[in-house]
């Protein structure tokens, strides 16, 4: 998995390629934990390019999403790829996370 982070306006933006399996789920896990440990709560992931995504990935998405709302911030989602969206309706996670389809989207009101 490659994770290529940004700044875009005070919001960290993280554009993500590859699988998010057991092994990219850790390495995911780090970098936002590490954007949420130096106080950034307005996080955007830009996922276009994401392939894969299984449970170990969801867990990281869930547990960085309920840290960045209980700090007043928010963890959105950008560009899914059909499949990953899918896996998103499927379980029902669609319903709590806000995926939007451009990044200008996503920006609004963050």
């Amino acid at each position: 998995m490659k994770i290529t982070p940004r700044e875009e306006n005070g919001i960290s933006v993280f554009v993500l390629e590859g699988r998010i399996d057991s092994e990219g789920a850790v390495d995911l896990d780090l970098a936002l934990q590490t954007a949420v440990s130096e106080g950034n709560y307005k996080l955007i992931l830009e996922m276009a390019n994401v392939r894969y995504l299984n449970s170990s990935g969801l867990r990281t998405l869930a547990d960085i999403l309920t840290q960045c709302r209980d700090n007043g911030g928010d963890l959105r989602l950008v560009s899914l790829n059909p499949k990953v969206q899918r896996v998103f309706q499927i379980i029902g996670f669609d319903k709590f996370f806000n995926i939007y389809d451009t990044m200008d989207e996503a920006t609004q009101g963050l």
